[in-house]
C-alpha cells in the first residue's frame, strides 16, 4: 500500500472521529443546558414557595404579637415565647432559602437607597443583646465618630448580614463578651471606606473548621454539651452577599480564645443629610464615676465621656472603696452598671446613695421598676447607644 493510500485512510478514520466527536460535544451541551434549565426552574419554584411561606409566617408573627399583648397566665406566656422563638427561626430560614435560589437564579438585585448606617447597627443589636444578656455575656458597641450618618446601599441586606453574623457569636459565645465596632478606613469627599468588626470570646474554630465556614449546609461546630442547630445557610449566604456587595470578609478564630470577623464596605456617601457632630465640650464642668464590671464596656463609656469633655473615674467593683470615694469626692453623676451592683453592700448604703446623684446602665431586657428604678435620675439601656448616653447624662445635669 502506498503512502497516498495511507493518508487517505488515515483521513477517513479522523473524519469519522471527529463526526463521533463532535456528536458527544452536542449531547453534552444539550444535557448541560438541560440542567441549567432545570436548576433555573428549581431555583424559580423555590423563590416562589418561600415568598408564599414568608407570607403566612410573616401574619403568624403579627398574631403571636397581638396575642402577646392580651391577658395570659404564666403557663401561657412561656408556650408564646416558645412560639416566637420558632417563628423566628423559620423566618430567617425561609428568608435564607430564598436569597440562596434568587443567586442561583442570578436574579438577586441590591437597593441603593441612602439608610442610617448607624442606627441600622444600633437597631440590629437591641433586637438580639437580650439573648447574650439572659447568658450573661455583655454586649458592646463602639461606633468611630468619623462614620458618616448616611451611606448609599441596601439597608435590609447589610442588616441581615450583620444579623447572621452577630447571632452566630452569641450563639457560640457562652461567657465573656461580644463587641461590634464600627471603624472608619478611608473617607474621601464622596466615599467612605467602613470596617465593621464582630469580636467574641466564644469557643473559637480550628482552622479546619474555618476553612469549612462559608460552606452551605455546612455546621462547623459539632458538640455534645452544646446542640447549636442550624442549616449552616446563614454564612455562606453572609459571604455571597457582601461579595455581591463589593465588600470582603475575613474571619479570625483560635479554639477556646474566640473569633473576630472583619467585614469591609466602601460606601458611596449620601451627601445632602450632613453628619451631626457631638461638641467636644458639652460634658466640660461634670465629673463622673462609671462603675462597671466589664472592662471593656466600661473603658468605652469612659472613652465617650471623656471625648465629651468630662472628668472621668471607673471602678469595677462595688465594695468598700467604691462607698469610701463616692462620700469623699463630689461627683456630678455616679453611672452604675446594673449586675455590677452588690446586693449586701446596696442595702446598707441606700440612705447614704439616695443623697448622691445616680444614673443605671441597664442589660436591654432587665427590668428596673418601683421604688429601685426611683433610686435613679436615669435609665440607660445597654449596649450603649451614643445618643442614648449623652442624652441620660445631660437629662441628668439639667435636673
Amino acid at each position: 500500500m502506498n503512502n497516498r493510500s495511507k493518508w487517505s485512510i488515515r483521513y477517513q478514520e479522523l473524519e469519522v472521529e471527529n463526526i463521533h466527536l463532535k456528536s458527544l460535544i452536542d449531547e453534552h451541551l444539550e444535557y448541560r443546558n438541560l440542567a441549567e434549565q432545570t436548576l433555573r426552574h428549581n431555583a424559580e419554584f423555590l423563590a416562589m414557595l418561600s415568598h408564599e411561606i414568608r407570607t403566612s409566617m410573616n401574619a403568624i408573627l403579627s398574631l403571636t404579637a397581638l396575642l402577646e399583648q392580651t391577658s395570659v397566665n404564666t403557663e401561657q406566656r412561656y408556650y408564646l415565647d416558645l412560639m416566637n422563638t420558632s417563628n423566628v427561626t423559620l423566618v430567617a430560614l425561609v428568608n435564607n432559602i430564598l436569597d440562596l435560589s434568587k443567586m442561583e437564579a442570578g436574579k438577586m438585585q441590591l437597593d441603593n437607597d441612602p439608610f442610617d448606617l448607624i442606627n441600622v447597627i444600633e437597631d440590629l443589636l437591641y433586637s438580639v443583646s437580650p439573648r447574650a444578656f439572659q447568658k450573661e455575656v455583655e454586649v458592646i458597641l463602639a461606633i468611630e465618630s468619623e462614620i458618616p450618618l448616611f451611606v448609599m446601599g441596601d439597608a435590609l441586606k447589610v442588616r441581615q448580614m450583620i444579623m447572621n453574623l452577630v447571632q452566630n457569636s452569641i450563639k457560640f459565645t457562652h461567657k465573656g463578651e461580644i463587641q461590634i465596632s464600627l471603624l472608619m478606613l478611608e473617607s474621601a469627599v464622596e466615599l467612605a471606606s467602613v470596617q465593621i468588626i464582630i469580636r467574641d470570646t466564644g469557643i473559637g474554630m480550628s482552622a479546619k473548621q474555618l476553612s469549612h465556614l462559608f460552606h452551605n449546609y455546612s455546621q462547623v461546630h459539632e458538640s455534645d454539651d452544646h446542640h447549636y442547630g442550624g442549616t449552616g445557610l446563614g454564612l455562606a449566604i453572609t459571604k455571597q452577599l457582601i461579595e455581591l456587595m463589593n465588600g470582603k470578609i475575613e474571619v479570625k478564630s483560635e479554639v477556646d480564645i474566640g473569633t473576630e470577623i472583619s467585614i469591609v464596605f466602601n460606601f458611596k456617601k449620601y451627601m445632602e443629610v450632613p453628619a451631626i457632630p457631638f461638641k467636644k465640650d458639652l460634658l466640660s464642668l461634670m465629673n463622673v464615676m462609671v462603675l462597671d464590671q466589664n472592662k471593656t464596656s466600661s473603658q468605652l463609656i469612659c472613652n465617650l465621656l471623656i471625648e465629651w469633655g468630662a472628668s472621668v473615674t471607673y471602678r469595677l467593683e462595688m465594695n468598700e472603696e467604691f462607698f469610701e470615694d463616692i462620700q469623699e469626692s463630689m461627683y456630678d453623676l455616679i453611672l452604675i452598671d446594673l449586675r455590677t451592683i452588690n446586693p449586701h453592700l446596696w442595702e446598707r448604703e441606700k440612705a447614704n446613695l439616695k443623697k448622691q446623684p445616680l444614673a443605671v446602665l441597664a442589660p436591654l431586657g432587665d427590668k428596673v421598676e418601683g421604688e429601685f428604678k426611683d433610686m435613679f435620675k436615669a435609665v440607660i439601656t445597654k449596649p450603649i447607644r451614643k445618643l442614648h448616653l449623652l442624652n441620660g447624662v445631660l437629662a441628668v445635669e439639667i435636673d
